[in-house]
């Protein structure tokens, strides 16, 4: 399933381009351009040929950039690219950063689409740097044709360094930092069977158009990015906005755990969806700048999240029936089920709190506490709160109406609004977990609505799925306001 409407909302290529129109009026692309017997006019996107003609033709027709790509060497998907751009604009509009920003892209590639994208656009100053010979000659080759000499500086650069020496070079602070890094540690990864997560997986349906050295790196993107983050240690905040493109989902957990090491005031993560690809970006900063508040670029979500739990806490006393003190009552919950919790927000009337569970650790407790009635004086039963009185459904009723915490669409904003970004304030250790160890994982936020107080349960992920969360939910119920 193409992903086009999932990109960035400016992005011109949410409407496929017209291929038709293209042959028409680009000889160069004409020549790969087929049509079938309904009219409707493709390429063939295995062929190494095609993918190249098409973009030149784009960045000629779109941005009026004429560029080479020498045979072998990676052809860059221009809505990608212009994903990574147009959010960074975001990122800079948040920061307060100038109009003409000044801006570094490391491994520029040969095209230098990067530079050429951004000072043709948005007429950003950009410094390029390069370690392959070839790939320098070319990329300088390609700022020269369009005469963007004014804007755009090609460097060498040496293998051991990613920033130095260009923050060595070139005095003042930048804007803002990219990277396209390598995504593989080795070439073999670089075959369908190994890149799939599935067996089943369809393969790609582009052809490789790349170098080996151009995305092959020893210890893969995350070494590579872990180096930018060390270095990005060093220099702080010379750099207004660290950021890079980031291929596998699976690189994040460890790249965020070293992001939050080095003492980055906050960090944001992004999607980038186009076509059948989504790859990821991460953007750090030590400047007092909560990146956090950026609005995600998704214009709606992939999936509708089920509608979240409600209950609302009987009346107690007085002194006892207290949002402060269900919290209390709650976190001593939280510890008896062995949970990985942190509030997240502490607002007037209410309080949010992220927790995971690795283990399904409540059912036993649940079996003791019978076994425990059981044998007791007196066999009390189990009070079921008058679970269906009329202003209990008023009360949670209320409860879903408010949204306690926002209650966003989709996962992905259900994390965004829970802050799991801001790299300080915002920690979780599961967060630095493989979410496959996860049991389950929610947002538990207590509310006060008039003189009531509630409860709301949100699932986000777990293999012991939403089931999971009825039952800790009923384990609430029975233990929370105990004495």
């Amino acid at each position: 399933m193409s992903m086009n409407q999932y990109m960035h909302p400016r992005n011109i290529y949410k409407q496929p381009p017209n291929f038709k129109q293209l042959a028409l009026d680009y000889p160069e692309f004409r020549k790969y351009a087929t049509q079938d017997v309904s009219g409707k006019v493709t390429i063939d996107f295995k062929n190494v040929g095609a993918l190249r003609a098409l973009t030149c033709t784009l960045l000629k027709k779109d941005f009026d950039l004429n560029i080479e790509i020498p045979p072998g060497k990676l052809i860059p998907t221009i809505p990608l690219r212009l994903n990574y751009i147009l959010w960074l604009e975001d990122l800079l509009n948040l920061a307060g950063g100038p109009p003409q920003a000044r801006g570094i892209d490391i491994g520029t590639g040969a095209s230098c689409i990067y530079p050429l994208l951004a000072a043709r656009k948005s007429q950003w100053s950009m410094v390029a740097t390069e370690i392959d010979p070839e790939s320098l000659k070319c990329a300088t080759a390609n700022v020269a044709n369009n005469h963007l000499e004014g804007l755009v500086t090609v460097m060498g650069a040496q293998k051991d360094s990613l920033l130095a020496q260009v923050l060595e070079k070139f005095p003042g602070d930048f804007d803002f930092c990219m990277c396209n890094p390598p995504f593989f540690s080795t070439p073999l990864e670089l075959h369908p069977f190994f890149k799939a997560r599935k067996v089943k997986r369809p393969h790609p349906k582009n052809a490789f158009c790349a170098s080996v050295d151009e995305v092959v790196a020893t210890g893969g993107e995350v070494s590579y990015i872990s180096r930018l983050v060390e270095e990005s240690k060093a220099w702080g905040p010379r750099v207004a906005i660290y950021t890079s493109m980031v291929g596998h989902k699976s690189s994040l957990p460890p790249l965020k755990k070293l992001i939050r090491e080095v003492g980055a005031v906050s960090f944001k993560q992004t999607e980038f969806c186009q076509g059948h690809t989504t790859r990821w970006g991460l953007a750090w900063t030590f400047r007092d700048v909560d990146l956090t508040k950026i609005p995600d670029s998704l214009i709606s979500a992939k999936q509708k999240m089920a509608k979240p739990l409600l209950y609302q806490i009987p009346k107690g006393e007085d002194s006892k029936y207290k949002v402060s003190v269900v919290c209390e009552r709650l976190v001593g919950v939280f510890k008896e089920l062995q949970f990985d919790f942190q509030e997240i927000k502490r607002v007037r009337g209410l309080v949010e709190f992220v927790v995971v569970a690795f283990a399904d650790t409540w059912s036993h407790q649940r079996r003791k506490r019978r076994e425990k009635l059981r044998f007791s004086d007196g066999g009390r039963k189990c009070d079921n709160n008058n679970l269906d009185s009329p202003e209990r459904g008023d009360v949670c009723e209320k409860l879903a109406e408010l949204g306690v915490g926002g209650s966003p669409s989709s996962k992905r904003a259900l994390e965004e609004d829970c802050g799991f970004y801001n790299a300080k304030k915002r920690k979780t250790e599961s967060d630095d977990c493989n979410s496959e160890k996860i049991y389950l994982k929610a947002k538990i936020s207590v509310a006060r609505v008039g003189d009531c107080i509630g409860l709301e349960l949100v699932f986000f992920e777990g293999k012991g799925t939403k089931e999971a969360l009825h039952q800790v939910l009923q384990f609430i119920k029975n233990n929370l306001m105990k004495d």
